[in-house]
Parts: structure tokens; sequence; C-alpha cells
């Protein structure tokens, strides 16, 4: 689930490359290296996944994916147009990673992100929509999108904006939101380059926000 907020919050905050929000560790450089090992992993099943799919006969789609990581993780992998993420073309990533609050019970959140993958089909620019789970119990996302357009054309989905400005607050302390591009597709050799995070702390009645443009 990508998720922003649409409810009372402060001014933006602009954090260095390097820079640790005080009281905030989860805006530690540190927890995005962790992030970004994730999006490898997730982006390696898709590939994987494209590859594939060039072997086997067309079947409808949004396919989905389940499986496990050899330490037992869940991971799931949703392939919406695999001729699209293996075309050379330059695709947009968006990474999500947030911290449940332990005391809520997190239904809502399974509920939406279903929700969320059957309405793929009304939004062809979401090419694939990866979830990941940590040790911890907590999961990143990776979703590939046809452009920044598309990117903003989910987010201003009515389940999507729900899910931003309801469900985010109350089932969260704190979210990464980033975004990035990957040059060549899934069929390129490069890394995903990232080039703005986006910092949300739900653990007050004000929500505070931070942005992070990293260096080329």
């Amino acid at each position: 689930m990508i998720a922003a907020t649409e409810g009372v919050v402060d001014d933006c905050v602009r954090l260095g490359p390097r820079e640790t929000a005080a009281g905030r560790r989860f805006t530690d450089p540190a927890q995005t290296d962790r992030d970004l090992r994730a999006v490898r992993v997730m982006l390696a099943e898709i590939r994987r996944q494209v590859a594939r799919a060039a072997t086997l006969p067309a079947s409808p789609r949004p396919l989905v994916l389940e499986g496990r990581e050899a330490d037992g993780r869940a991971h799931r992998a949703v392939v919406c147009d695999e001729r699209r993420l293996g075309d050379g073309r330059d695709l947009t990533w968006v990474g999500f990673f947030g911290v449940k609050r332990r005391d809520r019970d997190s239904t809502p959140l399974t509920l939406m992100d279903d929700e969320l993958i059957r309405e793929f089909p009304a939004h062809p620019g979401v090419l694939s929509y990866s979830s990941l789970e940590f040790a911890d119990g907590d999961w990143g996302n990776l979703i590939l999108l046809d452009g920044d357009a598309a990117a903003e054309q989910w987010r201003d989905g009515a389940r999507h904006a729900y899910a931003t400005r309801e469900l985010a607050p109350r089932h969260y302390t704190d979210v990464r939101l980033h975004r990035g591009v990957l040059r060549g597709g899934v069929r390129g050799v490069g890394e995903p380059i990232l080039r703005r995070t986006k910092y949300y702390d739900y653990r007050d009645s004000v929500i505070w926000r931070a942005e992070r443009e990293w260096p080329p």
C-alpha cells in the first residue's frame, strides 16, 4: 500500500542526504539502505516472472503469485503487464515501508490491499505490485509503474485515497515512501535509482512530515 496523508499535518521538514530527524529514528538513512535491499529482492522476483511469462500461454491478469523466501517469510508478486515491464523503457518505482501499530488488528489493511489489487485493471499504468514480509512482522511493498503520471493516477483513486487518509494514520506509527526510476525496465541490468523519500510520523495528533531528495 502506498501511504500519504491528507490529515492535519505539520509543515514539511526538508532533510539533508545523511540527516536523521531528532527523535525519529525511522528517518535514519540506514533504514533506507535496508529498504533498498528489500526492493532488490522484490525486483529480482518480478524479473524472474517476466522472463518466465514469455514461455507460458496467455492467462488472465493480474497474475497473483504467492511464495516464500528461503527463511520462510511471505513474498507475493502481482504481475499486471509483463509486456510493458520488459519492453526496455524506463519505469517509475515506488516503495512503501511502514511500522504497524502492535495494538491494532491489521485485518483492515489486508482487506484494503486485496481490494486495491482487484481494481488494478482500472489502472493500466500499475504494472506490478510486490509485498515482502520482514522478520518483525512488518511488510514492504514495491510498485512498478508506467511513469510518474501513472503513480499519481493510482494515488488519486477513491480506494487508495481512503487507505492513505484513514487507514494509514490508524494502523501505522510511521512510514517511509520512496520514489525512483528503473532504467531500461525489468530487463535492464541497472539498480533501482532512488530520487525522493517522504516520511510520515503518525504517533501524535498532528502528523509530522518530511522529505529528502537523494543526490544523483
